[in-house]
């Protein structure tokens, strides 16, 4: 997120704002990144229009129509909504009349559905999609106009469904317009093993996770790109990646080639995906943290890095010296779990993102139901004992502060918590035999006391949870919202609950309001399903019940379509837009 700020010469002035609390006098708000900025708190803390006191009258302004489903979040610059499609569609519109500014097609999508393995079920085994395309949030650098856009698509219109290209975009943030040629994503990793997967090689990469920029925004230093693959297997083929681009390679600056520094989360294994159900990698001056899903771990075999919290280091290249060609080396990682009965129940722990605090904290969760709370000054490899929560919190569980498995302890390691079980958050072993997986990345906000964590598992409600900043730890359950994501289904349930944002006016009493994107009813993992958007009062509750201000279901006028799975809602300038599997973004507004 970054704040355009009045000056008396009528100029603006752009300041990188993640880390500042304090209430401000802001013209605007751009949201140049999936989940805010590069915490990844998903905190706009500069939202004067929207607070609890008006949020109720808010309703459906308009309709923003596109070609196809929108798997990733609309960005919004100044007065220009950005949308992205899984046909490899661009779009711009104007945020105040709706006008479509401009739109491009940058590739044509692929589709290899009906020779798929297993055939007819495509790559997401469902056939939900017939298209892939834009899967992986783009990124604005606002102070060069520069927009970073992934495509997943065929080489040609004419060209075979089992043939495409990993490409990335630079691209005139007003005009679509090519500012240099797309570079082909591809080449060995530097720290050994297969490379990234192009044309007919399988299995496939996918770009899932949220693009990276390295520099807040303003005078981006380095694009960082993740993937995952379809068809994991600890024992390989087939690999998770980060590539880091310099962008004076991308814009083919004297001495520097497009050339990408790319690190293989399981070099002599095999998987380790980013995906993070869209989430972007947290970045911190040039340190990039984020989470990895199945695969060969380091405790099985050192130099691999799938099930871990990973912290990796970017160092710039030097012009005329390889290329000009940055480095990505593990500066620190946390890997406490080492048992293939993870990759055999699927229990990545990437399911979701992650966020970072200036206070120290690194924040995940994944299809455990966990919500993990680590130091990220010293991941502790694998040590329990730098942490800030143990045991860390089970969503899942009714009971506040979470009964056996919760908080607050400070006690040893007990063998008995879920945590450690290696059937953890897997039914019938789960309250009522369902599924409590973590997709939506955890959001985070503060007012001038505590902190607040705010997660969405599926099949359950928002759960909120106080955060003490003396102690950095999650100290109780403070309350809950009232929906539950995919309805009443029954067990295991459906997938992949609630995906929030929160805002607020500084830390301003009063102001702040969580909001979330979810499936009303059914598993929308395997089928197209109803979603909604509703707003709570995110720092008051009664009872343990957050207070809802507003359901898009509540008058018909408001509906919002169909849930999009990996669409986080933005909230910018008094405005809230919500990608939809119905082809459109929605704005809600006064």
């Amino acid at each position: 997120m970054r704040k355009r700020q009045s000056r008396t010469d009528g100029a603006l002035a752009w300041v990188p704002v993640w880390s500042l609390l304090s209430v401000a006098q802001v013209q605007a708000v751009d949201v140049w990144t999936v989940g805010v900025d590069n915490s990844r708190q998903g905190w706009n803390r500069f939202e004067t229009v929207l607070t609890p006191a008006t949020v109720p009258a808010l309703k459906k302004l308009r309709e923003f129509p596109v070609d196809e489903k929108i798997d990733v979040s609309p960005l919004v610059v100044g007065d220009k909504l950005y949308v992205f499609t899984m046909s490899n569609t661009a779009y711009v519109f104007d945020v105040n009349t709706g006008v479509e500014l401009r739109q491009r097609q940058l590739a044509p999508p692929f589709d290899p559905a009906d020779i798929a393995n297993p055939p007819g079920k495509g790559m997401d085994l469902h056939n939900i999609y017939r298209s892939w395309g834009i899967t992986a949030t783009p990124v604005i650098d606002t102070a060069s106009g520069t927009l970073y856009v992934t495509t997943f698509g065929k080489p040609n219109a004419g060209s075979n469904n089992l043939e495409r290209n990993n490409l990335l975009w630079i691209l005139d943030a007003n005009t679509l317009a090519d500012k240099k040629p797309p570079v082909l994503m591809a080449g060995n990793p530097d720290n050994g093993g297969e490379g990234i997967s192009n044309g007919f090689a399988v299995p496939y990469q996918k770009m899932r996770a949220g693009l990276g920029l390295l520099g807040d925004g303003g005078g981006g230093q380095a694009v960082i790109v993740s993937f995952s693959i379809n068809g994991e297997n600890p024992e390989g083929p087939g690999h998770g990646f980060v590539a880091a681009y310099d962008v004076r390679g991308l814009n083919r600056e004297p001495g520097f080639t497009p050339t990408p520094a790319i690190w293989s989360v399981t070099p002599t294994g095999g998987a380790g995906g980013i995906w993070m159900s869209g989430s972007g990698p947290a970045i911190e001056g040039n340190d990039i943290y984020l989470a990895t899903g199945n695969g060969m771990d380091p405790g099985r075999t050192p130099g691999n890095f799938a099930e871990c919290f990973v912290k990796l280091r970017y160092t710039p290249g030097a012009a005329n010296v390889n290329g000009g060609k940055p480095k990505l080396e593990v500066n620190d990682y946390w890997a406490a779990f080492s048992d293939f009965a993870r990759g055999d129940t699927d229990q990545d722990l990437g399911a979701a993102g992650v966020f970072i605090t200036a206070r120290g904290n690194l924040v995940g969760g994944g299809k455990d139901g966990i919500l993990y709370n680590l130091d990220k000054t010293n991941l502790g490899k694998h040590s329990w004992n730098p942490h800030f929560n143990l045991p860390f919190t089970a969503t899942y569980l009714p009971a506040p502060p979470n009964g056996p498995a919760g908080l607050p302890t400070n006690a040893a390691i007990d063998p008995n918590w879920p945590i450690v079980k290696l059937d953890r958050a897997v039914p019938p072993n789960t309250p009522f035999g369902m599924t409590y997986h973590i997709h939506g990345t955890p959001v985070y906000l503060e007012n001038a006391i505590q902190g607040f964590v705010y997660v969405w598992g599926e099949n359950e409600r928002l759960k909120a949870y106080s955060y003490d900043f003396a102690t950095r730890r999650i100290t109780q359950f403070f309350g809950e919202g009232t929906q539950f994501a995919s309805g009443n289904m029954p067990a295991p349930g459906g997938m992949p609950g609630g995906r929030a944002v929160v805002s607020s006016n500084g830390t301003a009493p009063g102001t702040a309001v969580v909001w979330a994107a979810y499936p009303t009813q059914g598993n929308a993992n395997a089928e197209i399903v109803p979603g909604a958007l509703v707003a709570y009062d995110a720092t008051q509750a009664v009872n343990g019940k957050l207070k809802q201000l507003f359901h898009s279901n509540t008058k018909a006028a408001d509906k919002l379509g169909n849930f999009a799975k990996y669409s986080t809602p933005v909230v910018a300038n008094g405005k809230v837009y919500v990608g939809t599997f119905s082809n459109k973004v929605v704005q809600y507004g006064f």
